[in-house]
């Protein structure tokens, strides 16, 4: 699939695990802070303008999305964390939503963790990777809007990843350039392969 698109179409939204599909295809499952650029990700890695939505406006995905990805697997975008002007409440019952189908999904073959290139690893992303390291969960880290980066920015991103994470995979990525959308669709296929 490396040089094809990854054709998906929206399948429904859950706000409850029992709303998820109920087979055992694989599971792709994407997260990331609020305005991270989630949706523009799936957008580009299908080749799809508008398959999943996206807004300047935080927040705005408060469910988890569906994607059926050529009848086979299945892409899942999880609800971003950390939206400031949502109420604790609000923030609580999305962060439960998340942790809950991390946990207890059985078709769960790997997350792809989206971090804001230019902002690096803040708490709340340390706070996703240590859960899934305990969980034993396979997962990388998508490096968003690598395009926004100074040659000397990306040097120290580089660096510091390495430093901080030397064994997590990382895919460098650009919505705008496509930068990384080979590896990344690489990285997808071989962890939905059967085992």
């Amino acid at each position: 699939m490396p040089d094809s698109q990854m054709q998906a179409t929206f399948l429904r939204s859950a706000v409850t695990l029992d709303q998820l599909p109920d087979d055992d295809k694989p599971h792709i499952a994407f997260v990331g802070r609020s305005n991270v650029g989630k949706s523009s990700v799936l957008n580009r890695l299908t080749g799809t303008k508008g398959l999943a939505r996206e807004s300047a406006e935080p927040g705005c995905t408060r469910t988890i999305n569906i994607f059926d990805v050529d009848g086979h697997s299945y892409l899942i975008d999880l609800p971003g964390y950390g939206y400031a002007k949502a109420s604790k409440a609000q923030r609580e019952s999305l962060s439960d939503m998340i942790f809950e189908y991390l946990s207890e999904a059985r078709q769960l073959k790997m997350v792809l963790v989206i971090v804001d290139a230019r902002r690096n690893v803040n708490d709340l992303d340390r706070e996703m990777i240590a859960f899934l390291e305990s969980r034993n969960i396979p997962f990388a880290l998508i490096l968003n809007k690598m395009d926004k980066l100074s040659q000397s920015e990306t040097v120290h991103l580089q660096r510091s990843l390495a430093s901080d994470y030397p064994d997590i995979p990382t895919f460098p990525h650009s919505s705008v350039t496509g930068r990384g959308l080979i590896e990344l669709r690489q990285a997808i296929e071989l962890a939905m392969r059967p085992e």
